[in-house]
This record gives C-alpha cells, structure tokens and sequence, in this order.
C-alpha cells in the first residue's frame, strides 16, 4: 500500500522490530519521503537511505536533542519499555503485567520532541492484549469498541494520551495478534521458534509433536503477518478514515494447528506425533548443545539458540486453548482490504528461514 504523494518524513520509533523494519523498507520506496528510524542501537543492515537516531527514550531531553530539526510529520510508535519476557506456562503467569510507567513515558517524550516540529500524525503500535486474551478467555470476535479489561494495561494508557493530546496532529492505533515476520533477533516470533523445534526434533529421530493443549490444537487462531501490519500502518498515516481511531489488523483469516501441523511436518519431512503438552521452556533447557550440532551439521549461519527460539513466547501461545479472533469488519469498511493465507505464511517463512541457513 503505496503513501500518498504530498510527502513527508516518517520517524520510526522502536525500529528494530520485524513491523517496524517492513514499514522502513515500505516507506523508503516511496516518492517524497523520508524515513528515520529511533531506537538505542541500530538495527542490523539498515539501508543507506535510512537514517537513524540513537536516544534513550526515556529521557526527555536527549529526545529533544536527538530529533531537533528532523523535521518529523510522522510519528509511527513501536517501541517498548524492557520487560520480562514469558516464563511460566498459565496465560496470566506467563505475561504478567508490565509497568504502564516508563511505557507511558517514552510516548509521552518522543511525542513532545515531534510536536515542534512539523508534526501531522501519530501512530500507535497497540496489540490483541488490549482484550485481554492473556489473561485467559474473552469475547470473540473482538471489536475496537470493546472495553477491554480489567486494567492495568500500559495500551490504555498510551491510547488516552494520544486522545487527550491530539489536535494540531491526528493519531492511529493498530491492535495485531501475534506478529510473524522474517527475521531474527527482532523479538519473540512462533514461526522461527517452531522451526527450531522441529530441527530439534528431527535431529533426535523424534516424530513432530504438538507441544501445546489439546485445546489450543483445536481452537481457531489467527496470527499478523509483519509486512502486512506494515502495510496497514502506511495506509492509517494518510487515510482520513482512519484518523483518530484504532483498528485490529489481522490476517483476515483463522486457522487451527490440527490443520497446520500436518502441512509443517511435511515441510521438514517428519513423521506426525501427538498432542503431547509439556513446557518448551523446560525441556529446551538443554538442548543448546543439541541446536549446535544442527547448525554444525547443516552448515547454518552460527546462531545460538536464543537469537532463534523464544520458548516461553511459543509456551504462551500453545498455551492458549480457546479461540483468539478479532473482527476486520471495521478496517475493511474503512478501505484497507489486504489479507494473508496465515497456514502459507507460516510455510513460506519457515522456507525464507532455511534459505537464509537460519533453520534446516
């Protein structure tokens, strides 16, 4: 989804993410614009045309200095405040709550620091928390217009200071499931975490396990593909339909694993197992030295573990067992009709990830 053609500079805020680099690389095609990306180091490979702006988000004045004469007119907010990544296997153990505080904080500086500037529009990287699927069961499809939960939640936070602060610029928030895209070491990403599940697996002459529920191997899910996100985030910046309103950005279609799970274990040529449940986190512990030999014996790119597989992220998800749906009805209305096969998805990542010897 090509920007419009008035032009302006796009200041990508948290730009080491996969949602984040997709959109960099949409909007530095573009006629007219320009786009700089903020983070507190660099993301890896940036392309020359890209600028980018080291700042301690959380500090007010480095902000201010960081971006004087930038000339920002657009402001897309993908970062996060550091926090515990997932640990424990119940949904609500597992996420926790992370401190709304220094999430509101950094917002609140990198806004202030585009507000002299030239500034037209926020955008807000939300996600499918904001309803609370974390804490367990919820009402589904979820729409826009739902109140969410029981707080506290740093999106409610970040989403009333957008609200209370608007005027002389307009803001967007898109709310995504749980974004895939291909790269690593970007955050936690299922698609790269199962792949390396399953090499794991095959290396030890295993069949392919579904390691989660038996409810979640059910249920329908759904899943955001990061390039897709990033198209939608270029269409909200200069959509007046979409201005001052937030919109679910799925991939417009459900899934269930008992479907998908065949279709991966064809891809790595492997038998199918069972439902067996058992927490990733645990019985991955050990298995670095085992992931070495994979990569030695495949001649993969030298990459521990960790910079692969995000165990507890996978553990949260596979943990899921109920439905987890969000409504595109009101996106759709609004003119953005782009949607991703999420089964395809999965497979054409896992085929990027061997190609770039990352995954056998």
């Amino acid at each position: 989804m090509p920007m419009n053609g008035d032009g302006g500079t796009m200041l990508v805020a948290g730009a080491t993410g996969v949602a984040a680099q997709n959109l960099i690389d949409i909007v530095r095609k573009q006629k007219n614009w320009k786009v700089i990306g903020l983070s507190r180091t660099p993301p890896a490979d940036l392309p020359p045309a890209v600028g980018h702006i080291s700042a301690d988000m959380l500090d007010a004045d480095a902000c201010r200095q960081a971006l004087k004469g930038t000339g920002v007119t657009h402001l897309v907010y993908a970062a996060r405040a550091k926090h515990k990544l997932y640990t424990a296997m119940t949904p609500g153990a597992k996420v926790g709550i992370e401190n709304v505080e220094p999430n509101i904080a950094m917002l609140r500086n990198v806004v202030a620091a585009c507000e002299g500037l030239s500034l037209r529009h926020v955008h807000l990287i939300e996600g499918s928390k904001w309803y609370g699927f974390h804490m367990g069961p919820y009402p589904t499809p979820a729409r826009e217009s739902a109140p969410g939960h029981m707080p506290p939640n740093f999106y409610f936070d970040q989403q009333k200071f957008l609200e209370s602060a608007c005027g002389p610029w307009t803001w967007s928030a898109s709310r995504p499931a749980a974004i895939n895209g291909m790269s690593v070491g970007g955050g936690p990403n299922l698609v790269s975490t199962l792949g390396a599940y399953a090499a794991i697996c095959r290396h030890l002459g295993l069949p392919l396990d579904f390691p989660g529920k038996p409810g979640t191997y059910r249920s329908l899910m759904e899943l955001t593909d990061a390039r897709l996100l990033a198209e939608s985030i270029s269409w909200m910046c200069q959509s007046p339909a979409a201005e001052n309103q937030a919109f679910n950005v799925v991939n417009g279609d459900l899934f269930r694993w008992e479907s998908m799970w065949p279709r991966m274990a064809e891809h790595f040529g492997m038998k199918m197992g069972g439902v067996r449940y058992f927490p990733l986190v645990q019985w991955m512990a050990d298995k670095g030295p085992v992931w070495d030999e994979i990569v030695k014996v495949n001649g993969l790119r030298a990459r521990p573990i960790e910079e692969v597989a995000s165990w507890g992220f996978a553990d949260f998800l596979l943990g899921c067992d109920f439905d987890i749906i969000s409504s595109t009805t009101k996106i759709r209305q609004a003119g953005f009709h782009a949607m991703v096969d999420t089964e395809d998805m999965i497979i054409n990542q896992l085929k990027h990830y061997r190609s770039e010897r990352v995954i056998p």
